[in-house]
């Protein structure tokens, strides 16, 4: 007797399953990325299997993600930072949530604050990956120039990798100067081996090329300046000089030019330009087994 109500559920709920599929498919990605109750609640309904449902949670976030880059179109940052921030609460030691906020959301949105407080939230719960307090030295470093807390992050990196030996010294780099191009592509350089994410990864392997062009003047400018005594009008000086043999192509679509402060910048602000595809990130390079 019991079984007949469980069965008449089952076929119940099969039978509304799909056209209520049929019609979420039809709506626009920004409507796919559903809003959450607070992870309170969910955790509390959803009993034993809130991490599963974290989990449910960061995949819709990347299924909405890869559909707005293939259109070409801008992301809701701040409806995909409240799905990541909800999958970080219902299970913190979810790491693909981190993964993503640190790949995408820091540079592509420009959410250092949240981004710093969602890595920090994950430390705090995964105190033996030294994932989080790597990323979490970088973005102190590079977004917010502050390289005692930088340098802070990066010992704790090095204490959990002690195979990692390169972390002492860049945690004492971190404490003395800013190097912020060079620093910002050994991260990603580091990080994108291990990204298993394509849409991810490819973004990242773009910028990782833009930033070795602009490294690559920035060298050039500096022996420029030693050189001459002074700076460069422009980057054609520096090429007429012999300093480099070619001004960079930036894989965004822009051009690399010197600011009035003879710093180097790029018209596309490192920013995908309309209709520009992303290198193929399987073509780059191999990627190791990442281990969570």
């Amino acid at each position: 007797m019991l079984l007949t109500p469980l069965v008449l559920f089952l076929v119940l709920l099969l039978g509304a399953l799909y056209p209520l599929t049929m019609i979420r498919g039809k709506q626009p990605p920004e409507v796919r990325l559903a809003f959450y109750p607070p992870p309170a609640v969910i955790k509390a309904l959803s009993t034993e299997y809130y991490h599963f449902l974290s989990q449910v949670i960061f995949l819709n976030c990347t299924f909405y993600y890869g559909t707005m880059v293939e259109r070409e179109e801008t992301p809701n940052w701040d409806r995909m930072y409240q799905a990541l921030y909800t999958s970080a609460r219902l299970d913190p030691y979810n790491m693909d949530t981190y993964y993503m906020a640190q790949a995408i959301l820091i540079w592509d949105a420009g959410m250092i604050g949240p981004t710093i407080e969602l890595l920090e939230y994950g430390f705090a719960h995964r105190t033996w990956d030294w994932y989080l307090p790597f990323f979490l030295s970088f973005d102190y470093a590079y977004f917010r120039g502050d390289y005692e807390k930088a340098g802070q992050y990066m010992a704790k990196a090095a204490a959990l990798n002690k195979r990692a030996g390169f972390f002492y010294t860049l945690a004492a780099r971190y404490y003395y100067e800013g190097g912020r191009t060079a620093l910002a592509l050994a991260y990603l350089k580091e990080l994108i081996p291990n990204e298993r994410n394509e849409a991810i990864r490819g973004r990242m392997i773009t910028r990782a090329q833009a930033l070795e062009g602009i490294l690559t003047l920035e060298r050039a400018v500096s022996a420029f300046k030693e050189h001459h005594h002074g700076p460069p009008r422009d980057l054609e000086e520096v090429k007429r000089a012999g300093f480099i043999e070619k001004i960079p192509v930036d894989p965004y679509g822009g051009t690399f030019y010197l600011d009035k402060r003879g710093r180097v910048r790029t018209t596309s602000k490192l920013a995908r330009a309309s209709g520009k595809k992303t290198p193929q990130a399987g073509k780059a390079q191999s990627r190791p087994k990442r281990k969570d």
